[in-house]
């Protein structure tokens, strides 16, 4: 196995870091910055939600520590070939618009990860992307 760690773009959020830390900890909303295209069954339970990304697993994940207002830390469950910690961050003041990214990391094959790589890069963006562009209301 092979350690790997990948890195979105940081984007600036249109809504405050409060509201999106609070509304992504709820994992019926998780779903919301998942690529659509690319994800099929999603079924979540307050404490995780599983589905499947097509032509590839399906996956259960996790909240599995939170530190307010700066960042979730999410870990995938029983998948034998591929685990992974996906750590969402809040930058900048609780209460104020901010910046967010999307870290991923874990350990994979290190020939899965060179033909996964490019994937994996563009679903962190998109996950990032589709989370600073929510417009939520203010708490």
């Amino acid at each position: 196995m092979s350690a790997f760690s990948i890195h979105s773009e940081i984007n600036s959020t249109q809504s405050n870091l409060i509201s999106l830390f609070l509304f992504i900890s709820d994992f019926k909303n998780f779903n919301s910055i998942l690529p659509e295209d690319r994800i099929e069954d999603f079924k979540c339970s307050e404490l995780e939600c599983s589905f499947n990304i097509k032509g590839i697993t399906s996956m259960k994940i996790k909240i599995i520590e939170k530190h307010a207002h700066d960042y979730i830390l999410f870990a995938s469950q029983g998948l034998a070939n591929f685990n992974f910690n996906l750590k969402v961050f809040f930058i900048g003041e609780a209460n104020q618009n901010g910046e967010c990214k999307i870290e991923l990391y874990g350990d994979l094959n290190p020939f899965i990860k060179s033909m996964a790589e490019k994937s994996l890069i563009q679903l962190v963006n998109t996950m990032s992307l589709k989370l600073s562009q929510l417009k939520l209301e203010s708490i």
